[in-house]
């Protein structure tokens, strides 16, 4: 076999191996911490494979390492994009459970998040595992894989490409998760309003009442009352929400 063809295939692959790679260190639907490290390392070694074989398996060989390593910084820097971008579909959950914990008075309750290593509202977990099941159920981690395959054909290995259109992808994906946290959170903040807005009509009339620690109890029964509801009545619009992010995530790639 020719050296040079050779040497096209192995940087080809390495190229792969560098985007898929990027792409699992980041994306929180496969797991960030070293309890899943090999999981990942075997899934880098595998896909990113796959990907190699049935793509485009011959890139022009660099001549120094130098141009080696430009080369992979451009395929760090499209793994590392998509799994942030695609990471927003956590991180508006998260979003939504600091504001429902701060509204209902349970923002002190923390404890360490599994999947992130540091510590966060008992609420954002909750609905961070809701999310986990729901991008199980309606196998969105393969829709996330998917996207991750398009990659490689609209930004091909060793290629250059416009940043521009993901850098603005990523600002609208994590300006829209902010948005779509508030909205998701809504219903649980307007009763808590109207709770607050009671109370204090509820003090006028009766003064004698202890309001702190007569609303601070009434704050928590609602608030985990209406939990269940919001489970289940908003599991459609997170599924639509995270099908939108896979697309917004895919189109920014698009050239």
């Amino acid at each position: 076999m020719d050296w040079n063809v050779a040497n096209e295939w192995m940087t080809s692959f390495l190229l792969h191996l560098v985007r898929a790679g990027a792409f699992f260190t980041v994306v929180p639907l496969f797991g960030r911490q070293t309890d899943s490290l090999m999981m990942r390392l075997v899934l880098t070694i595998a896909l990113g494979g796959i990907f190699w074989w049935v793509g485009d398996q011959r890139v022009t060989a660099a001549d120094s390492l130098l141009v080696l390593g430009v080369m992979a910084s451009r395929e760090l820097l499209i793994g590392i994009a998509l799994g942030f971008a695609l990471s927003t579909m956590m991180s508006l959950l998260t979003s939504a459970g600091e504001l429902i914990s701060s509204e209902m008075g349970f923002s002190m309750a923390r404890a360490i998040d599994p999947e992130s290593g540091i510590d966060g509202a008992v609420l954002s977990q909750l609905l961070q595992v809701l999310g986990f099941l729901l991008v199980l159920q309606f196998d969105l981690h393969h829709e996330a894989l998917r996207v991750l395959e398009e990659t490689f054909r609209s930004c091909p290995v060793g290629q250059p490409f416009d940043i521009e259109p993901i850098w603005n992808g990523i600002r609208t994906l994590v300006t829209g998760s902010i948005v779509l946290a508030v909205q998701y959170a809504m219903p649980v903040i307007g009763l808590m309003l109207l709770l607050s807005t009671g109370m204090v009509l509820l003090g006028r009339a009766v003064p004698a009442i202890n309001l702190q620690e007569f609303g601070f109890a009434l704050r928590v029964l609602l608030a985990l009352g209406v939990m269940p509801v919001l489970l289940g009545q908003g599991a459609p619009f997170l599924v639509q929400t995270f099908r939108s992010i896979l697309d917004g995530a895919a189109a920014m790639f698009i050239n």
